[in-house]
């Protein structure tokens, strides 16, 4: 289940900031006083290692209600359509977590600049597609990368945004290169693994 959450988040994010929403349809009503955008700042802060505890304080509830309210919450983007405007505010207030009773506060979850060159982004995102194939959990990928997936979202976006500018020029060919190059390095290791 946060397996295939986490496929849905970064999912959301990268269409979000590779085309842009395209429907304008509503949020999902608030489920135990928690809105859909503070779900999404909580799933932010989360996803940064920010202890449940934390989030809980802030939104003034207890586990049971938050998982109730977390479930609710999943089952709608489930539901929902990938272009509409719940998915495209999801991946904005992800990418912004100070909305609603977070707003304001000193924990926003702060990003270091990891994936400063293309490669090091095109190294991950490598790893992340062709672990996929083999049944590996995106999460940990990350982790053996030194990320978040919180980081990952962040430090990505200028390269997500990149590429899809460069589309059919020169530098996207290099781009998509270096981006195989990786691919075939990972899918060499995995193969390995998988026999031993």
């Amino acid at each position: 289940m946060l397996l295939r959450s986490i496929c849905h988040v970064l999912a959301a994010i990268f269409l979000v900031i590779a085309f842009g929403a395209q429907a304008q349809d509503g949020l999902p009503p608030p489920v135990n006083g928690i809105t859909f955008e503070e779900w999404a700042a909580a799933n932010a802060r989360l996803s940064n290692q920010q202890p449940l505890a934390d989030v809980l304080k802030v939104l003034n509830v207890d586990e049971a209600k938050w998982n109730q309210s977390n479930q609710a919450f999943l089952d709608a983007l489930k539901a929902g359509n990938p272009a509409s405007h719940m998915f495209a505010r999801y991946a904005e207030v992800f990418a912004d977590p100070a909305v609603g009773r977070f707003k304001g506060r000193s924990d926003t979850p702060q990003i270091v600049g990891k994936l400063a060159t293309f490669a090091d982004y095109a190294d991950v995102q490598a790893d992340l597609t062709v672990s996929s194939e083999f049944g590996k959990d995106p999460q940990a990928v990350l982790k053996a990368h030194n990320l978040t997936v919180y980081e990952f979202s962040q430090e990505a976006k200028p390269w997500v945004q990149r590429m899809a500018s460069a589309t059919g020029t020169d530098e996207m060919e290099q781009m998509n290169q270096i981006r195989e190059e990786f691919e075939a390095e990972y899918r060499e290791r995995y193969k390995r693994e998988a026999k031993n």
